[in-house]
């Protein structure tokens, strides 16, 4: 997807601010890139490592932004909304990353002629493999959404999905992450058991998930399909996905997804 040509700003430079801004760095021009941070030893940090801009006020951040991205805690997000209300341009675009905050919310502060767009990133953006999804008010136009999803397309895939359904994707592709960090560390703990090096047994649970997923998206096949094909009659593996079965491994994960969107939709009653 092609290069943004609009000045991005980002207010919060932690983990995901920082993630999204470096990969924007590196395929755009830096100066066009503009940061703000609480703790100015973040953003400072982030700005010797990729050449952009440390803004000196959220204000000075708004003032220089086409495109404004929202990385803070879901608590500071209207309180930063607040600060920048009266710099941001009125054909700007607003993106929040904060898990909870509804678009309702944002437009009580900005109104609802403001462009803004919720979004909920995960950490596989770090190493460009993230997963965004993207829910715009109404007053976003095409192409305006065509920007913030050429923005996150930067850091992995992206969809465009109602607002409604954005608890749901907070407690699947959001929390998802440490679901699927659990998974590995219990799968190399298994070899661990049987006598496979920890290390060795790190590498073989993530690259086998990795690998897994890949398959499973490129190859567009269902997850059930592609399991019958590593589940022989009376073989091994039928014999472990028995004991997964029986100890209700799909349950637990959906009840996990559940209750990781229930704790979302109650963040953005707040």
């Amino acid at each position: 997807m092609k290069a943004v040509n609009k000045k991005i700003g980002c207010i919060g430079a932690g983990n995901m601010g920082g993630a999204i801004l470096s990969r924007l760095a590196a395929g755009a021009d830096p100066s066009a890139i503009s940061v703000y941070d609480i703790t100015p030893g973040k953003a400072d940090a982030l700005a010797h490592g990729t050449g952009i801009t440390v803004a000196g006020s959220p204000e000075d951040c708004a003032r220089a932004s086409d495109i404004l991205i929202l990385a803070v805690k879901p608590d500071a997000v209207i309180a930063a909304l607040n600060s920048i209300r009266s710099a941001v341009a009125s054909d700007a675009i607003i993106v929040s990353i904060a898990a909870g905050v509804t678009i309702a919310a944002m437009e009580k502060v900005l109104g609802r002629s403001m462009k803004i767009v919720r979004v909920m990133p995960n950490t596989p953006a770090m190493v460009g493999e993230g997963m965004s999804v993207l829910a715009p008010n109404g007053a976003v136009d095409d192409n305006s959404l065509l920007d913030v999803e050429r923005i996150f397309s930067r850091i992995g895939r992206v969809l465009v999905l109602p607002e409604k359904l954005m608890d749901a994707v907070t407690g699947l592709s959001g929390s998802g992450p440490a679901y699927v960090f659990t998974f590995i560390q219990a799968l190399a703990d298994g070899g661990v058991k049987l006598g496979i090096p920890r290390e060795k047994a790190l590498v073989l649970a993530a690259q086998t998930v990795m690998g897994s997923a890949k398959y499973l998206l490129e190859s567009g096949e269902d997850p059930m399909a592609l399991r019958g094909k590593v589940t022989s009659p009376g073989g091994t593996t039928i014999e472990g996905i028995h004991v997964l079965e029986r100890s209700g491994f799909s349950g637990i994960v959906m009840d996990a997804v559940e209750k990781a969107a229930q704790k979302s939709q109650k963040l953005g009653e707040k």
